[in-house]
């Protein structure tokens, strides 16, 4: 039921008649109730949808991370519909009704900070990835005290992992990721990025490649 604030001609809120009354950044508007459709969706709009519940079910467990990851650079948008929108526009692959997400086109971040140079990945030691690269430190934006941020997904677990806190300096060049005992013997899905050590700024995510866990 809608409720009438400052007359039959004032603002109101809620649902009255075929009308709805709201505010949006402090302006009042009315809008008129949908109708609901009876033709059938298009191919495009299967197509489309179908798209969009894959980007938002894989991407769905990293909210948080892709907030962070997309801070510096979202403005009027959220990190997660950035990353979303370039996941569907670039990173789907397949034919409908059978597609699938191209796991190199996948950022989780992006900004200024400088990149990660000659990034590689291995797993020889039981549940755990070591990750190396080159210490660029003083190249560009690049600090010494900059933080590793690394994503690693389980496609056959539908499990993600991810360093944000802990990671180890851009100097180190070099961090290990300790997986759960049920991924052993799983391929993974690795990709980094470096966040600045007040986690104001992140360089843009690199896919690194795919590993199975020792």
């Amino acid at each position: 039921m809608g409720t009438y604030k400052k007359g039959v001609l004032g603002p109101f809120s809620g649902k009255i008649g075929t009308v709805i009354g709201s505010t949006w950044n402090g302006i009042e508007y009315m809008r008129s109730l949908p109708k609901a459709s009876t033709k059938a969706a298009t191919d495009s709009q299967l197509i489309n949808r179908a798209k969009f519940g894959l980007v938002n079910g894989f991407l769905g467990p990293i909210i948080a991370l892709l907030v962070m990851g997309y801070k510096s650079i979202a403005v009027g948008k959220t990190g997660f519909n950035m990353a979303a929108s370039h996941l569907i526009s670039e990173g789907i692959t397949g034919v409908y009704p059978d597609f699938a997400i191209n796991y190199a086109k996948v950022v989780f971040s992006r900004g200024g900070l400088e990149g990660v140079w000659n990034a590689a990945a291995a797993s020889s030691l039981a549940g755990q990835i070591e990750i190396s690269w080159d210490d660029n430190s003083g190249f560009g934006t690049a600090k010494p005290a900059d933080k590793l941020v690394a994503l690693i997904y389980n496609p056959a677990k539908s499990k993600f992992v991810y360093t944000l806190e802990n990671g180890a300096l851009r100097s180190a060049g070099s961090d290990i990721i300790s997986m759960p005992a049920q991924f052993a013997g799983d391929t993974v899905q690795v990709w980094i990025a470096f966040m600045s050590s007040d986690k104001t700024s992140f360089s843009t995510s690199m896919y690194v490649g795919e590993i199975e866990v020792a």
